[in-house]
């Protein structure tokens, strides 16, 4: 951090960037519901640094951290949501465009990463729903991020009300190609 002191008052004023980026995730973390009279309400005791930005963030925020609090299985959605820049309204915008699930795995690097895509393999929306390194993560671990990145998919086309993508998060084909991409990979290993 650095500091200038005015002349005039001989004040020290923090200078430079002092700007804190936070994350749903970071905020729910340190927060509570409550009920009270009126409804729910969002509890939040953080006095530590940055107590400030919390609390602007909770009043910006309030609605989308009441339903990540209330829905603690979704949460993979509302921080998607986050990192991709959309909300209810930009979601529902893309109701009857034809979307499919796109895988791409780099073997060299060793990532997978899958997204929602046009018909032209063109990243839709912002963020991968799924970004992992397979090098040592074992079947159980693959399956259960194939599961949770379907399951996000699902809550997404939800969201925009898209029915084809709907379809395409429930097939099994996806769940069979992302498989047949661990074994290939892991019989490379093994060999």
């Amino acid at each position: 951090m650095e500091f200038k002191q005015e002349v005039e008052t001989g004040i020290l004023k923090q200078i430079g960037n002092t700007e804190v980026t936070l994350k749903i995730k970071d905020v729910a973390d340190k927060c509570r519901l409550v009920r009270t009279d009126n409804g729910l309400k969002i509890d939040c005791k953080y006095t530590g640094p940055n107590a400030s930005k919390y609390l602007q963030y909770i009043e910006k925020h309030r609605e989308e951290l009441t339903q990540y609090l209330m829905n603690p299985d979704n949460a993979d959605f509302y921080e998607w949501m986050e990192a991709s820049h959309q909300t209810a309204i930009t979601l529902k915008k893309h109701e009857k465009e034809k979307l499919i699930l796109y895988v791409n795995y780099d073997p060299e690097t060793e990532v997978m990463e899958t997204g929602i895509a046009d018909d032209n393999v063109t990243l839709k929306l912002g963020a991968p729903l799924m970004h992992i390194e397979l090098k040592d993560m074992s079947r159980d671990t693959f399956k259960l991020n194939v599961y949770n990145m379907l399951l996000l998919a699902d809550e997404i086309a939800i969201a925009m009300g898209n029915s084809d993508l709907r379809k395409m998060a429930n097939i099994q084909m996806v769940k069979t190609y992302l498989n047949e991409i661990y074994d290939k990979f892991h019989n490379i290993m093994a060999d």
